[in-house]
């Protein structure tokens, strides 16, 4: 048995569908699907890629309402980690609450902050570099003229 990530849930409490739709178009949209999950289903893909179905959709349709890890690349599944720590999730299921908002208006909301998360944050450049770095840079050169 594979590892789940997510599971759609329905209902006014702990409902899922948008930012998991959101989510999922993102994932698809970027390639970032197990490669034969992308072959096995390239007409859906390509659909959701033509904005013809939501992320949601697809979702249910193709991967019967379960995000499971096996169904992701290795980029995918470092994005959903990330994305199950950060508060966007949240902050996705607030505003399609408070505008009502269909789910490629989301998508084009979110997407920057998604793909945010698919590099890790950079280390903090420590203050030794700093200071190198400082030392290193050269003097511009003078004109003689």
């Amino acid at each position: 048995m594979t590892e789940i990530f997510a599971t759609i849930s329905l209902g006014k409490v702990g409902n899922n569908v948008q930012p998991l739709g959101v989510l999922t178009a993102f994932l698809v949209t970027h390639q970032l699907l197990d490669e034969r999950v992308l072959s096995r289903n390239s007409s859906e893909v390509a659909a959701v890629k033509m904005q013809s179905i939501s992320g949601a959709a697809f979702l249910t349709t193709v991967l019967d309402g379960q995000l499971r890890l096996s169904a992701l690349s290795s980029e995918g599944r470092a994005l959903c980690k990330r994305f199950a720590a950060s508060p966007l999730e949240q902050q996705i299921s607030d505003r399609a609450a408070k505008d009502d908002l269909e789910d490629w208006a989301l998508y084009d909301e979110f997407a920057a902050s998604l793909h945010g998360l698919l590099k890790p944050p950079s280390p903090p450049t420590s203050r030794l570099k700093q200071l190198t770095a400082k030392i290193l840079s050269f003097p511009p050169r003078r004109k003689d003229g």
